[in-house]
């Protein structure tokens, strides 16, 4: 294997650094069974996520062993490599080394319907994050600023700010299509075709018009088929089976045009028939699926708010730990869709906040027997979980630690019931971390004094438990 090139340039531009970091690629590779072995490559913030062939030649103790890796996990029919902020440097340098077969990942497949449906969330909403929280984090700045009357909602800096921001929620359709292309193996720029088509000014002006008029918002294209016109602007689970029925439609449409003629009418045709059948029936139908699941989260929450963020919470690192936080993403963005609020968010930000809270513990037990190196190292860990970025954390430091995991996991249940009873929310999708708590202004001042004391009590709790319960000596 000679990885020589990167998206940035050539790593034998400088003899020392680069090429240290070129043996610790060859080495993930090596730990992962060879190129040969390696089915697929994506990333989310912090984890390179790697599809193999076969996993039982993933050799745990070689990955853990590279320079930059924080961690590794063996879950979800994944092999997740922990790097943390440089990720996207490592994915671009080890972009293109999936050599394996396509038929060998699709055997590989075969009867994992919750590990398949985990890698897919993960490999569509891990890429799509920053953007929306960025996004988000601005929504959420607006909001602090004017409930503190540095800036008027009615200037033009407001005006404008606010309309870029709610846009790229407004689009969300669009950049969940683009990354949901990339995991059902489909042209990204055909999927963006069908989910602009979904959000067609034209088509939303035209139900406008007919509803104004006292007709249902309904065509009738082709003399037979009906296209009921809804508004999809912000909905992720129809831009996601419109992306899926293209991935099914494309091969089809393939198969019956003539080679000299798939440049010209393969696009048209994948795209013209797949935005009728996603119009006509699969978007209305995701419409539904998404109501269903906002109301089954809303009756839980209704049932008992108490228990519902005792449990969110309970197992909120855990599910970091394997990899499946991303799962919660979707509902989330659903429930900010349907009813303008969420819940579940602030828990994530508790369950960040407990992980600090245990990992600056276990450094205040060992701090007079750790080497100074190992000292800065869990000092940082815990700095880092509290800005937002948990996984060195947790894999540096709590994992050897499992009384510590627990007691992080149980405050972050604690804390997380009594957040969900008093109505802890955010009005957008934010990162988790402090810089956030501006954010919650934009449901009023109690809602933020509420998600302070929620983060400082956290703290806390996860602080005194670890001390009370965990010794130096155990892990």
């Amino acid at each position: 294997m000679q990885l020589t090139e990167t998206n940035g340039g050539t790593f034998s531009a400088s003899p020392g650094k680069e090429n240290s970091f070129e043996q610790n690629l060859q080495q993930i590779v090596q730990g992962l069974g060879g190129e040969e072995n390696i089915a697929n490559i994506t990333h989310c913030m912090t984890r390179l996520r790697f599809k193999l062939v076969d996993e039982s030649k993933a050799d745990k103790t070689i990955l853990e062993s590279v320079k930059g890796v924080k961690g590794v996990v063996l879950a979800q029919g994944q092999t997740q490599v922990i790097i943390g902020v440089d990720v996207e440097k490592w994915y671009n340098a080890l972009s293109g080394k999936a050599a394996a077969t396509e038929e060998a990942e699709i055997e590989q497949e075969k009867g994992k319907l919750f590990q398949n449906a985990m890698r897919i969330v993960a490999g569509i909403f891990g890429p799509v994050v920053p953007a929306i929280a960025g996004a988000g984090m601005l929504m959420g700045l607006l909001s602090g600023l004017i409930a503190t009357n540095v800036i008027p909602e009615s200037s033009d800096t407001v005006f404008f700010f606010r309309s870029i921001s709610t846009a790229v929620f407004f689009f969300l359709p669009m950049l969940v299509s683009f990354s949901a292309a990339k995991v059902f193996k489909v042209n990204e720029y055909i999927a963006l075709a069908v989910s602009s088509a979904m959000l067609s000014p034209a088509l939303i002006d035209k139900a406008a018009a007919l509803k104004d008029a006292g007709a249902d918002p309904t065509l009738t294209v082709l003399g037979a088929v009906p296209i009921e016109l809804m508004g999809y602007g912000g909905a992720i689970v129809p831009a996601i089976l419109a992306v899926w029925v293209l991935s099914k439609i494309t091969p089809l449409v393939d198969k019956l045009v003539p080679s000299s003629a798939k440049p010209v009418f393969t696009p048209l045709l994948a795209f013209t028939v797949t935005s009728t059948v996603v119009l006509s029936f699969v978007a209305p139908a995701g419409m539904w699926l998404s109501n269903g699941a906002g109301w089954v989260v809303s009756s839980l929450l209704e049932i008992s708010p108490t228990l519902t963020g005792f449990i969110f919470g309970l197992t909120r690192p855990i599910t970091i730990v394997f990899g499946i936080h991303h799962s919660m993403t979707p509902i989330s963005l659903n429930n900010f869709a349907l009813y303008g609020k969420d819940l579940l968010m602030p828990i994530m930000c508790l369950g960040n906040i407990a992980i600090a809270g245990a990992t600056l513990a276990i450094w205040y037990k060992q701090r007079k027997t750790l080497s100074k190196e190992q000292s800065s190292v869990t000092v940082g860990s815990g700095v880092t979980a509290i800005l937002g970025i948990t996984e060195p954390a947790l894999f540096g430091v709590l994992t050897k630690y499992t009384k510590a995991l627990f007691t992080a996991s149980l405050a972050t249940g604690i804390v997380g019931a009594i957040s969900v009873t008093i109505d802890t929310h955010l009005t957008s999708y934010i990162l988790s971390s402090v810089f956030s708590l501006p954010a919650y202004l934009a449901a009023g001042t109690q809602n933020f004094i509420q998600a302070v004391m929620g983060v400082l009590g956290v703290f806390a709790l996860s602080f005194v438990m670890t001390m009370a319960v965990v010794k130096s000596t155990d892990k």
